[in-house]
């Protein structure tokens, strides 16, 4: 008896945690060059500032528009495929601005900034909805837990890899388009290993519509009926209709989480290298993985309570924890192992929003619309978020580094106080247990 293949759910799993894992170490690596070119070139806080927010801006501004065109067309895999090409394309203009000097430089790394926006607002959104699709709602959070790992494990891995590459005698912008040429061959793999629509999908079509034929009816009602996995074009609700109060609460929890998250993370690198005096060196990446590791643990752990527990009240649990981590990690003094380890706490929590997040929105959307659901809370609020992040931590420094440790702490508690809108959230059946809110 010939070997039936592996099942399609974990094919999804596993091909788009390799999207996950390529599309965040590119992301989170951005700060990094921000700082090189902040150390090595000289270039302003504002320059940096500005290319850290346009990257965000970007990225949320276009993620609506990809969850919307994804509910309607399917596609999500090719899609996902070019957001990762596009981000390797954009390493391509970092790699200019670290090679150039003066306006030419500053010209460049804006533009760069814009183009990995416009590719990192694929995969959350489409990634999210491919797993929501997939899994029963009994298992979702632990299929996000573990593909946010693998975004974790990439975020984690690219700071410390970059300075281990460099350290090889490759020149820094060098190391760079290695990167890139990492991000295309991955987009191209991910291309064969998410099709746009299975042969399987495309007869279940078929018969449905040769099913809705005989009976009199439109070819297009039964689309909506579609297996789990299905990739096929639906007909979603509109934009408005999903703007509930609990999508609404969600997102701006998840906007203020983000300014409050990135604005600290944003700026580590430069706050460890000018007044913990890491310098630009294997140890700076390596302090900076510690805290990208944390997700690592911290994803699965709090995809596995997402589905166990009320996820609202796991939700602020998180929130709680990153301010803590981050109080601590301010406690502490130059990358001592207290320094790493607070840091690695703090990187636990932050980096575990993902299944959680998006295990709310199928709970808050209907199934026709996940991307857009996820485009809203992930796009709007996180990345929406994440665009004034830096912005909030750079004017809560008045324009000196020496006041990066006061930011963080009222960024810190920022994140803390989302905890109070935790509330607005509605609980739906099958979180009874651990119920706190009502």
């Amino acid at each position: 008896m010939s070997k039936r293949p592996a099942p399609r759910p974990a094919r999804m799993l596993a091909v788009s945690s390799l999207a996950h894992f390529m599309n965040d170490g590119v992301v989170f690596f951005i700060p990094v060059i921000g700082d090189l070119l902040s150390q090595d070139h000289r270039v302003s806080t504002a320059v940096i500032t500005a290319m850290l927010t346009i990257f965000y801006l970007t990225s949320a501004g276009f993620g609506i528009v990809v969850g919307m065109l994804a509910d309607r067309i399917g596609r999500r895999g090719t899609m996902i495929a070019t957001g990762i090409a596009t981000l390797g394309v954009s390493l391509v203009g970092f790699y200019g601005s670290l090679v150039l000097r003066g306006v030419g430089s500053d010209i460049l790394v804006l533009v760069a900034s814009a183009v990995a926006g416009i590719g990192s607002s694929t995969y959350h959104p489409l990634g999210g909805s491919i797993l929501q699709r997939g899994f029963s709602p009994s298992a979702r959070g632990r299929a996000l837990g573990v593909n946010g790992a693998f975004g974790s494990l990439g975020r984690a891995l690219y700071p410390a890899l970059f300075f281990v590459i460099a350290a090889l005698g490759i020149s820094r912008p060098a190391t760079t388009l290695v990167f890139a040429g990492l991000s295309l061959l991955s987009a191209a793999i991910i291309t064969v290993g998410l099709p746009a629509e299975s042969s399987e999908t495309k007869a279940r079509r078929q018969n449905a519509a040769a099913t809705a034929g005989s009976a009199g009816e439109t070819a297009e009602a039964p689309t909506t009926r579609l297996a789990p996995h299905s990739d096929s074009p639906v007909q979603p609700p509109s934009l408005r209709s999903l703007l509930n109060r609990s999508v609404v609460s969600l997102t701006t929890i998840a906007f203020f989480r983000s300014i409050a998250f990135i604005g600290i993370v944003s700026w580590i690198p430069i706050y460890l290298t000018t007044q913990r005096h890491a310098g630009l060196s294997t140890g700076l990446g390596l302090t900076v993985t510690a805290m990208y590791a944390g997700g690592i643990i911290g994803q699965p752990i709090f995809g596995l309570l997402a589905d166990r527990f009320d996820k609202r009240v796991v939700l602020a649990i998180d929130s709680l924890g990153s301010a803590l981590g981050i109080f601590w990690f301010l406690t502490t003094t130059g990358t001592d192992v207290d320094a790493v380890l607070a840091l690695a706490v703090f990187g636990l929590f932050t980096f575990s929003g993902f299944p959680l997040l998006l295990s709310l929105v199928a709970d808050y959307v209907p199934r026709g619309s996940f991307a857009t659901g996820n485009a809203l809370v992930w796009g709007i609020g996180s990345t929406g978020g994440q665009a004034l992040g830096p912005l909030a931590a750079s004017v809560l420094t008045a324009g000196s580094h020496a006041n990066l440790g006061m930011a963080f702490a009222i960024l810190g508690a920022l994140a803390a106080a989302t905890v109070l809108a935790t509330p607005l959230l509605k609980r739906v059946p099958g979180s009874a247990r651990m119920a706190m809110f009502g």
